[in-house]
Order: structure tokens, then sequence, then C-alpha cells
């Protein structure tokens, strides 16, 4: 019981810290709360990317293609179909009159990312490297040219409105729990290790019977399926969106969430979402200007996206695996962060190719 309440550890610290935040929020401004909650849903999108970047090792610049898939997708579904009529009256017949309840769009939006997922994970995840990289952002670049065109079924590069806010702290936070604990089940199932190993050491994971692509193509599919979720409650969450709200602007943001919390670990996903919504928050602030008696004080336009940029190159040559070293934070981990590994226990880290032997049935063990 001990040893299985330790495994569980590193979501649980996780789902209450997001608690905490959000209570303590509850009681402070609405603006606050606003900002809490797209904190919250964009944790979602950055877990979701996390699934597959930080078990299979293979970045993905992509992702936000599966974002705006369920974005669009959870908007047409609860768009009432009269308005339907009046914003888009070239759409489908069945997409003009269907209209289902947010928490069914958010699922099915998720699953259409999923559909998109399984199509292209047929040629991307036979690549590695930086050419599965360059095939993840050919991804979205199609994506992006597609909905933009598709003028008769998202408006085009019009903005869509009329999308029903429905997202709100309590569903936010709702979601980020369940998305953490979807990835981290996924990290510790049978496929999640076998992944985790190729990251670790490719051909070593080839020899013991591993199929790489396979492994990588579950993994990008579950993503998408997340991804596309966390894009449909964004949309619910704006309530008016454009293309341009899922390319490159929140792509950048996603993967400095990533890299500065700590590629390898999902601690770092939701630590680097933390930090960087804070820094982007405050940096956004001083953009706006702020009253010092009779002075005005303003940043430059764009400051805030300098200052991300360079927090990037300084955590990449500094430290390398990120706020949290890649490793999972648990209860007590203030006594031991900053502090080199000796060794790791079960759940506190990556798992390596040495941890896992073939066994008579062809699937890999522990």
């Amino acid at each position: 019981m001990t040893y299985h309440l330790r495994r569980a550890g590193p979501p649980l610290f996780l789902i209450v810290v997001l608690i905490l935040i959000a209570g303590i929020t509850l009681l402070t401004t609405e603006l606050i709360a606003r900002v809490v909650t797209t904190m919250l849903v964009i944790l979602v999108v950055v877990v979701g990317l996390y699934t597959f970047v930080g078990n299979s090792g293979v970045f993905s610049f992509g992702h936000t293609s599966f974002m705006a898939i369920g974005a669009y997708g959870g908007a047409l579904l609860t768009i009432p179909p009269s308005l339907k009529h009046v914003l888009l009256p070239h759409l489908p017949g069945f997409l003009a009159q269907v209209e289902v309840p947010t928490a069914v769009a958010v699922l099915l939006a998720g699953t259409a990312a999923a559909v998109v997922a399984a199509v292209a994970a047929v040629p991307l995840m036979r690549l590695s490297g930086i050419a599965a990289s360059i095939g993840t952002l050919a991804l979205l670049v199609v994506v992006y040219v597609a909905i933009s065109n598709a003028d008769s079924i998202t408006g085009g590069y019009s903005a869509i409105i009329g999308v029903p806010i429905d997202t709100n702290i309590f569903v936010a936070l709702l979601a980020a729990v369940l998305t953490i604990a979807a990835s981290y089940a996924f990290e510790r199932s049978p496929s999640g290790l076998r992944l985790r190993a190729s990251r670790e050491d490719e051909y070593a994971a080839q020899a013991i019977g591993v199929h790489i692509a396979r492994e990588r193509a579950l993994a990008f599919i579950l993503s998408a399926f997340l991804v596309g979720a966390g894009g449909a409650l964004y949309g619910h969450l704006l309530g008016s969106f454009s293309p341009d709200a899922f390319y490159i602007r929140i792509t950048v943001l996603s993967v400095a969430m990533l890299v500065v919390g700590g590629v390898n670990s999902l601690s770092g996903a939701v630590v680097g979402t933390i930090s960087i919504s804070a820094l982007t928050e405050v940096l956004r602030r001083l953009e706006e200007g702020a009253g010092i008696g009779a002075v005005h004080v303003g940043l430059p336009h764009g400051f805030a996206e300098i200052v991300l940029a360079v927090l990037m190159l300084v955590i990449l040559i500094t430290r390398p695996a990120g706020i949290t070293g890649g490793k999972n934070l648990q209860w007590g981990w203030w006594g031991r962060i900053g502090r080199r590994s000796r060794g790791r226990r079960p759940g506190d880290g990556a798992t390596t190719a040495s941890e896992i032997r073939p066994a008579e049935d062809g699937m890999v063990r522990r």
C-alpha cells in the first residue's frame, strides 16, 4: 500500500498545489481568477504536449494544430444554430443544426484532434530527431492554412464569435486534474515505460523488442486528445477567436513552459506553466503601463516575448533539465531540490532502457 501511495505521490502533489492555487484565487479579484483560469487551461495543453514530448524525446512544434482543431470543433458544436445561420450561412447541414452541451463538445473536439493525429502519425512517427520535429511544424502550417481558408466552416481569417463562455475556474481545475492523472497513468503504463526506454536509448529499446513507431503513435494520439480538449476549453474561455490565436505565439509559449519547467517530468510541465504564466502576466501589466505618482512607466510592446526568449536561453544554458531538473516533485521535495541525485527511487525520474526487460509474452517489464 505504501509503495503504491509513493508511486502516486507526484500527481497527488501537483493536484494539491493546483487546488490550493484555485482556492486562494477564489478569495481574490475577478481579474486574478480569469488569469488563473487561463493558466489552468494552458496547463492542460502543456501537460498534453509533455505526454508525447517528455515520454518520447521527440520535440513537437505541431501540437498547437490540435489545439486549433479542438477550439473550432468545440465552437461549431456549441454555438446555437440560430446564430450559426447568421455567422456561417454556408455551413454544412449537420454542423449547422447540431448543438450539444459543452462537456460533450470538449470530448468530441478532443476525439477529432486524436483522429487527425492518428492519420498524421503514420508518416511522422517513422521519423526521428530534428526530422520529426520539422514534420510536426509542417503539420502546424497545414492545419493553420486549412482553417484559415475554410471560410464556409470556420469563417476563415475572421474571428469566430458567439462561442458560449462556459470555462470557469472550477471547470479548468477539473480538466487540469484529469489531464495530470491521465498523463501520469500513461507514463507508468507498460506502453509509457517502453516509450521512455526508447527515449533514453533507441537502439537498446529496439533490441529488446520495443516497436518505437507504434509506441510513439500511441503517445501522439493521446497527447492530441488532451491538447484538443484543452483547445476546446480555451475557445469556451475566450468566446471569440481567429486562426492566429493558434499559431506561432501560443506554440512558442507552450514550448517555453515545457522547456523552462523541465521536459522530462510531469512536474516540469506544471511548474513551467505556473512560472511562465505568472511572469508573462506581470510583464503584460508592465507593458500596459503603471503609474508611480505623477510618472507613468511602461515597457515597449513585445517586451514580454523578448524576456521569455532570454529566459529560455538562460535555462537551456544553466539548467538544461529545467527548473525541476527532470525530476517529479513529491512531498518533501524542498529538502532535495538543487542537490545532485546519487540514485533514483521508483517514480522519481526517467525510466531508462536498463530498467526494463522483455517477458515471455512479448511485453516489456520493469
